[in-house]
């Protein structure tokens, strides 16, 4: 498997973050999605207030011991030590990019907020903030067989092993700069809407988000851009009931979408896919509705199902450096220019 690493000299590096911007920039004027922008008020039963600098992880334990409700965190910056622990019934929610969590700056291999308690946990939502892993991009590794010291060091990390979580929602927060964005395995009712993750993935096939064994999950109005190593988003062990639309996948290191496993019931729509060194949508799945997409200037081929079944209709492909359709498996294709 090729992670299509990048070139890591300074000029092609600058020149490249440069590019990425414009994308992002243009990305987010397509889907309405500023990072900046406020998503949404929670509903909470018991709400907890933490100013700049006060214990987050102390109101988190106090709302959830309380039953559930809502963290809000005003406008600041939190350098955190050690991983957040969400619980169920628990919002955290904060003002915007204003409201940055972070990092240190110093070589770490935790993430930033994680999921702890007996599973299934659920109703746990991340809303309306800034994750900043503060990796540096000279610390990229695209070498399969090397240790990075940073490879643990991801943005939200929600792992079930025994049951499914249920009810998982990252609503309006920007990550960049973690070793993998997003990744939540084992979780039915997953939400990601209007989400903009940026330079992560520092290791080799690490993503700017990953999904595994999912079901029932939706990702609206979100940007995944310039993957150091890996997807924009990966898919992967079998789930059913997957919708991505209105998304933009850009300048990815490998590919814009890959599913694999296979997932069922799979509609993606009205998604931008442009500048992935790899395929714009590199797909397995059954039951799958591509429609209404565009795909450009990929280094691999612009819509590409390795098997399955469905239906690939009304999509726009060009410029890709391969096939602007490698279509495998039992798929209807039709209207596609």
């Amino acid at each position: 498997m090729c992670a299509y690493p990048l070139t890591t000299s300074p000029g092609l590096r600058s020149w490249a973050a440069a590019l990425s911007t414009l994308a992002l920039t243009a990305a987010l004027a397509l889907t309405g999605s500023g990072p900046a922008e406020a998503v949404t008020e929670a509903t909470c039963g018991s709400s907890v207030p933490v100013a700049a600098g006060e214990d987050i992880q102390s109101a988190i334990d106090t709302v959830a011991a309380a039953g559930g409700g809502c963290v809000v965190l005003t406008a600041g910056t939190w350098t955190l030590t050690r991983s957040l622990e969400m619980r169920s019934g628990v919002t955290l929610t904060g003002n915007g990019t204003r409201t940055v969590i972070q990092g240190p700056d110093t070589v770490y291999d935790w993430a930033l907020i994680t999921l702890v308690g007996a599973e299934p946990r659920t109703d746990v939502t991340v809303e309306d903030l800034a994750l900043d892993g503060r990796i540096p991009d000279s610390a990229l590794t695209t070498d399969p067989d090397a240790t990075n010291p940073y490879g643990g060091a991801l943005g939200v990390y929600f792992a079930a092993f025994t049951y499914d979580d249920q009810d998982i929602t990252v609503r309006g927060v920007d990550i960049r700069h973690t070793s993998m964005g997003i990744h939540i395995k084992g979780a039915q009712h997953v939400t990601l809407d209007s989400d903009v993750l940026v330079d992560n993935g520092i290791a080799y096939w690490l993503h700017n988000a990953y999904l595994r064994r999912v079901t029932d999950a939706t990702i609206t109005d979100c940007v995944f851009t310039g993957s150091l190593s890996g997807d924009g988003l990966h898919v992967a062990g079998t789930g059913a009931g997957l919708t991505i639309e209105n998304s933009s996948f850009l300048n990815n290191a490998a590919h814009g979408i890959y599913t694999e496993g296979p997932p069922s019931d799979v509609t993606i729509s009205e998604v931008t896919a442009s500048g992935n060194s790899g395929d714009g949508l590199r797909l397995n799945g059954t039951d799958m509705s591509v429609d209404g997409n565009t795909t450009r200037n990929n280094g691999g081929d612009g819509i590409h199902t390795l098997t399955g079944s469905g239906i690939v209709t009304g999509n726009t492909s060009n410029g890709n450096a391969g096939l602007q359709y490698d279509i495998h498996g039992s798929f209807t294709f039709s209207d596609n220019s």
